[in-house]
């Protein structure tokens, strides 16, 4: 349907319809370089997103060595330029301020590293084309953000292209690897996950490549790593930013070659398998901060594909509600129960939420409302349960930020409910997971980042 891809300061891109299919407007960024090694080039550069940094990925390359590989995003909101950094290492200074997430006027000047960039919002209008679809596997989505995604994945699916997906917690980087597979030529063959986050840093060498028997000690039989068991398949490396940096040679050598060498043993193996990394970390500030080899992420990064949060694509929050609410109301039909409903008030209450754990996160709300058995204020489900009741009082520290101490608040809750759902099944993460409704990777590394025990 025709409509507008809202984020969270309200900006809209226009979404139209035409009879070719669906296509979004926007207009052109002119860049002016006016200090620093590239000065007096000046480039023009297709809204609505544009990269700026000195990696070869970048829309905007820079030869500056003091601007990081992926330093920040310019992005096309309205009549303004929205400047986003990227985690960098020096940062972005637009007007002299340093900046994480902010409108530059028309006459600023932007800084990174030793350069200074000049940019102007530029008057033509163009029409780029958008995905007709508004799902892609088990993925859902009509906006804007999400129809560019899935233009990039229906071209790249039945290509053996390398893609690397990165993305928040929560936002589907699992079900873009697993539709990937399903709509290719490899669909029949293995889809095989490795979690580089789930083993041992000794034993991960082995479990990606295999070992043969006597290879060290316990190595009692010759064992088939994932790289063999995805023979023909697909090969999903996920939270590749979590492999160590001693691994990550050996695993380049793999992708190069095509060809696996098992662990004690002298003779190398083909393979073909088609490669998917998935992380949540920015892999090209890995890059920049030494912890991940600049070629390695070069060649997983042959297709960028980044999922926008759920903030960014509000207008998607009603579309994902319903098939929720379908989805889990299933069990209350088979019992002859009314169907599962959210009310829409309670609906537009949650485009004003900066969902930190994404479409997981609204799933799990929906889930809750559905298990209470009636309609409850979705607008501060989490917070009413943190402070213990809704006419609770909370202290407030107006020097902390709205957003920061919402999130702590958030963050605080999610603690003390893993640690009591822990505490309840005598610390059994699978059932303390079913019991939050969230899987056991997710329990681990909540406990894992919080140094929850599970005694």
């Amino acid at each position: 349907m025709p409509g507008s891809d809202r984020d969270e300061r309200g900006e809209t891109h226009a979404v139209i319809r035409t009879a070719s299919g669906f296509k979004i407007r926007s207009r052109k960024i002119r860049i002016e370089i006016i200090d620093g090694p590239d000065q007096g080039r000046t480039v023009e550069l297709l809204g609505p997103q544009v990269s700026v940094g000195s990696g070869r990925g970048c829309d905007l390359v820079l030869t500056d060595k003091t601007v990081s590989k992926r330093h920040m995003t310019l992005r096309v909101d309205g009549d303004g330029i929205r400047v986003i950094d990227s985690d960098s290492r020096n940062g972005t200074e637009v007007d002299g301020i340093r900046v994480r997430d902010a409108f530059a006027r028309p006459d600023s000047r932007i800084a990174l590293g030793n350069t200074t960039l000049a940019l102007r919002l530029l008057s033509d209008v163009v029409e780029l084309p958008l995905s007709n679809r508004e799902r892609f596997g088990a993925l859902l989505g009509h906006s804007a953000a999400m129809r560019q995604v899935f233009a990039v994945l229906e071209r790249v699916a039945v290509t053996d292209a390398t893609v690397l997906i990165e993305g928040e917690s929560g936002t589907g980087k699992e079900l873009v690897a697993e539709a990937l597979h399903d709509e290719s030529e490899r669909a029949s063959a293995p889809f095989v996950v490795f979690d580089c986050s789930a083993v041992s840093a000794n034993l991960i060498e082995s479990e990606l490549f295999g070992h043969i028997k006597g290879a060290f000690t316990g190595a009692q039989s010759d064992r088939t790593g994932a790289f063999e068991a995805a023979d023909g398949g697909t090969l999903v490396l996920d939270e590749i930013g979590e492999l160590p940096i001693d691994l990550q040679p050996k695993l380049l050598r793999a992708l190069e070659r095509l060809e696996v060498r098992p662990v004690g043993s002298n003779d190398a193996r083909r393979v073909d398998v088609r490669i998917v990394a998935a992380t949540n970390r920015a892999l090209a500030v890995e890059v920049d901060r030494g912890r991940f080899r600049e070629d390695l992420y070069y060649r997983l990064a042959v297709i960028h594909v980044v999922l926008p949060p759920l903030r960014e694509r509000a207008d998607d929050i009603p579309m994902l509600v319903s098939h929720f609410c379908e989805q889990l109301g299933k069990p209350l039909a088979r019992r002859g129960e009314p169907p599962a409903v959210v009310p829409e008030r309670t609906i537009r209450g949650f485009a004003s939420q900066s969902w930190p754990g994404n479409v997981r996160e609204l799933r799990n709300a929906v889930s809750r409302a559905i298990s209470l058995g009636s309609p409850v204020d979705f607008r501060s489900t989490n917070e009413l349960a943190a402070i213990g009741g809704r006419g609770a009082a909370l202290d407030i520290d107006l020097s902390v930020p709205l957003k920061l101490g919402r999130d702590q608040l958030l963050e605080q809750y999610e603690r003390q409910y893993i640690e009591a759902a822990l505490a309840h099944t005598g610390g059994n993460v699978t059932r303390a997971a079913e019991l939050a409704g969230v899987n056991r990777k997710f329990i681990q590394r909540a406990m894992k980042r919080d140094g929850v025990r599970e005694d």
